[in-house]
C-alpha cells in the first residue's frame, strides 16, 4: 500500500543503543555520522535501488549542524548528492497543509471544527466531517491513492495532470464509488486533498500561491517547492528538476482498494522504473513538495519555535489521538506508543530518550525521515532516492537510528539538561 507514513515502533528496533558517554569532537562525529550514511548506500544501493543519500544533525543549543551526504544522483552525469540534492518529501508535506489550516484559524478564516458541509457542499457524502477530523486522519473518508482507478492512469501516463478534484473524484460516492468507510485512525490522503480545497476557499488563492507567500517565503525556505505539475518553482528558481535525483519504484505491494487475494499490483508496469520525473500532482497537498534535509529542518525548528503558527494553533496540532483507536490520547506511553496529532507522528520508545515527534513521507520514488526529540533539542532530517521492495526499507533503523546511536555515544542525548516537553 502506498502509504505515506511509517508508523511502525520497529522504525529504529534493529539499532543497539550503546551508552558510552564519551565526548567526541565535531569532526569525529562527522566522521562516524559519514561511516553510517556511506556504508548504507554502499550496503542497501542493489537491494533498496537507491543511489545516494543525504543526512542532518541538529544539535541546536548553538552547535554546529552536521550535514552527511554519500553516493551520487544515479544519472549518467554521476554528480554527488550534496547540499543543493532536491527529494520528494511526500508526506511531510501534510505538515505544511495543517500549519496553513491553522494559519487560516489564527487570522479567522476558518475553524478547524468547521465541516466539510460549510465549506465543499460539492461533497454531502461527508457534510457532517469536520477539518479537524480530516487532519488528524480520524474521518470516514476512503483514500484515493489506493484505487485502482488512479493507479490505471499513473502507469499510462507519468505526466498525467491530476486536479484536486480529479482526486478527490476517485473516491467520491457521487460517481458511484462504494469503498469501506474507514474507522478510528485511518490513513487517507483524501483528507488532505479535501484540507487543500478548504485552504483554497477559505483564503482566496490557490494552495501553491497561500503555501509560498504564507510559509516558504517568510521562513526563507528557498529550497522547498510544491511540484503539484511537471516543473515545479518560479522560473528564477532555475531548473529545479535537474537537482533530483535518479527515483527507482521497487514495491510490489498491491493497492489497498484492489480485489483480494492479489498477487500483482496495478503498478507492476512501473517497477524498475525512474519516478524523477513523473508528474506530482497526483500527491498534490497530501505529498507533492520536494525539498531537502536542510530546509525540512529549518521548517521542522520554526513549527515548534511557533514562528509558523500561534502557541493556541500549535498546541491544537499537537494534540494526538491514538493510532490505534483514533481516540484522544494525552501523551504516547509504552502502552500507547503511537499517536497523531495534525498531520505529526508522536512515538515513544524508551532507548530512543521517551517520546518523539516523527515523519517517514514516502512517494514512488523516495523516502523523507524528520525525528525531534524537544527534550533534547535534537532534530535528525535525512532523505533516500528510492521507495525499496516490501519489507527493505532500512533507512529508519540504519540511518537515523544509528545516527541516534552516535549521538548517544558522544554524550548526547545522555548529557541533555533541558527538561522533557510536549
Amino acid at each position: 500500500m502506498r502509504i505515506w507514513l511509517v508508523v511502525t515502533l520497529a522504525l529504529f528496533s534493529a539499532m543497539s543503543f550503546g551508552s558510552t558517554p564519551a565526548q567526541a569532537d565535531d569532526a569525529a562525529l562527522a566522521a562516524h555520522l559519514q561511516q553510517i550514511l556511506d556504508a548504507y548506500v554502499k550496503d542497501r544501493a542493489s537491494i533498496e535501488g537507491l543511489s545516494g543519500a543525504a543526512l542532518q544533525v541538529d544539535r541546536g543549543a548553538g552547535k554546529p549542524i552536521l550535514a552527511i551526504y554519500a553516493g551520487d544522483n544515479g544519472l549518467s552525469d554521476k554528480k554527488p548528492i550534496g547540499p543543493d540534492t532536491l527529494f520528494d518529501i511526500g508526506s511531510n508535506t501534510k505538515e505544511f497543509t495543517s500549519a496553513l489550516i491553522l494559519k487560516l484559524e489564527a487570522a479567522g478564516k476558518l475553524n478547524i471544527d468547521d465541516t466539510i458541509g460549510k465549506w465543499l457542499p460539492q461533497y454531502p457524502a461527508w457534510k457532517d466531517v469536520t477539518v479537524r477530523s480530516l487532519l488528524q486522519m480520524t474521518s470516514p473518508i476512503p483514500n484515493y491513492s489506493e484505487t485502482i482507478a488512479i493507479g490505471e492512469i499513473e502507469v499510462a501516463n507519468l505526466q498525467h495532470q491530476f486536479s484536486g478534484k480529479d482526486l478527490v473524484g476517485f473516491v467520491d460516492p457521487a460517481n458511484g464509488n462504494q469503498f469501506p468507510p474507514g474507522k478510528g485512525w485511518f490513513y487517507s490522503n483524501t483528507n488532505y486533498i479535501l484540507a487543500g480545497l478548504i485552504i483554497e476557499a477559505a483564503s482566496g488563492i490557490n494552495y501553491e500561491r497561500a503555501l509560498t507567500t504564507m510559509i516558504l517565503e517568510p521562513l526563507g525556505l528557498h529550497d522547498t517547492y510544491y511540484a503539484d505539475g511537471t516543473h515545479p518553482g518560479p522560473a528564477s528558481a532555475g531548473p529545479v528538476m535537474a537537482r533530483v535525483p535518479r527515483a527507482l519504484f521497487l514495491l510490489q505491494d498491491c493497492l489497498g482498494y484492489q480485489p483480494e487475494p492479489c498477487s500483482l499490483s496495478t503498478l507492476a508496469p512501473l517497477l524498475g522504473k525512474d519516478m524523477r520525473l513523473q508528474n506530482r500532482s497526483w500527491a498534490a497537498e497530501a505529498g507533492a513538495i520536494i525539498s531537502n534535509p536542510r530546509d525540512l529542518a529549518l521548517w521542522i525548528r520554526a513549527l515548534f519555535e511557533k514562528r509558523v503558527i500561534p502557541a493556541k494553533q500549535l498546541e491544537k496540532m499537537t494534540t494526538l489521538v491514538s493510532n490505534k483507536t483514533g481516540l484522544p490520547l494525552s501523551e504516547v506511553s509504552a502502552d500507547e506508543p503511537a499517536g497523531f496529532g495534525l498531520g505529526l507522528g508522536r512515538f515513544d520508545r524508551k532507548e530512543l530518550g521517551g517520546a518523539y515527534w516523527f515523519y517517514e513521507g514516502e512517494t514512488l520514488g523516495f523516502r523523507t525521515i524528520f525525528a525531534y526529540w524537544p527534550q533534547y533539542d535534537l532534530l535528525i532530517t535525512g532523505s533516500v532516492n528510492s521507495r525499496p521492495p516490501n519489507g527493505e526499507d532500512k533507512f529508519g533503523p540504519v540511518v537515523i537510528g544509528g545516527a541516534f546511536t552516535a549521538l548517544q555515544q558522544a554524550g548526547l542525548p545522555d548529557g541533555a539538561t533541558k527538561p522533557v516537553t510536549k
